[in-house]
């Protein structure tokens, strides 16, 4: 694998442009994973492999130029060669070991994206990228996979927008909580409780 650095943030923001899983996001998102280090260029030689099945990584692989072939188990299943194809991104949405091998099939360039580098994005912006990307890639696994299979890639995708949903609405809780605890360690009501017990003792 080769890391091309003669992509600038303008043109990489531009290819990112021409791909649909990038069209919920506006300039500024993308420019903001550009500067995280989320996505970068690759070149893989014949026969090279992006991706080795059984690894677990956070990183797949849009295609631009050149083809793949998936191969599990030591038998070919497809090989892919449109422009925008998304490859290796399973281990990611599952969470899980690579489920194929994917190997280059002639020279061939890559939009690398790694979403370990979306975890140090500030919160909620890390939240929602997530779940607007995991949202973009069960469209793209929806198109290769039967309708069974396709149900579950939409329930896992609910369960994963909802679980970060509920953590980014605990953590705003527990701010609100700390804003007021803090607050009320810095009431001092000492002199009025002092004035309504004498209130209160006083006869008339």
């Amino acid at each position: 694998m080769e890391r091309l650095d003669g992509g600038d943030a303008v043109m990489l923001r531009s290819l990112m442009r021409t791909v649909p899983l990038w069209a919920d996001f506006v300039d500024e998102d993308l420019d903001l994973l550009l500067g995280a280090g989320a996505v970068g260029l690759r070149r893989f030689a014949s026969g090279e492999a992006l991706v080795e099945e059984g690894n677990y990584e956070k990183t797949f692989f849009i295609l631009l130029r050149g083809a793949v072939r998936i191969v599990r188990g030591g038998r070919q299943l497809a090989v892919m060669d449109g422009p925008g194809t998304i490859v290796g991104e399973m281990s990611f949405i599952l969470g899980k070991g690579r489920t194929a091998t994917v190997l280059a099939e002639g020279p061939t360039d890559c939009l690398a994206v790694d979403m370990g580098y979306v975890d140090f994005l500030p919160s909620p912006e890390r939240e929602d990228f997530l779940i607007r990307i995991f949202r973009r890639l069960a469209e793209v696994v929806a198109t290769r996979l039967g309708s069974a299979n396709a149900r579950k890639a939409a329930l896992l995708t609910a369960i994963r927008e909802r679980r970060e949903a509920l953590r980014a609405h605990v953590a705003a809780e527990r701010e609100a909580l700390r804003g007021l605890k803090g607050e009320l360690a810095g009431l001092d009501t000492a002199d009025d409780e002092e004035v309504l017990r004498e209130l209160l003792d006083r006869k008339f």
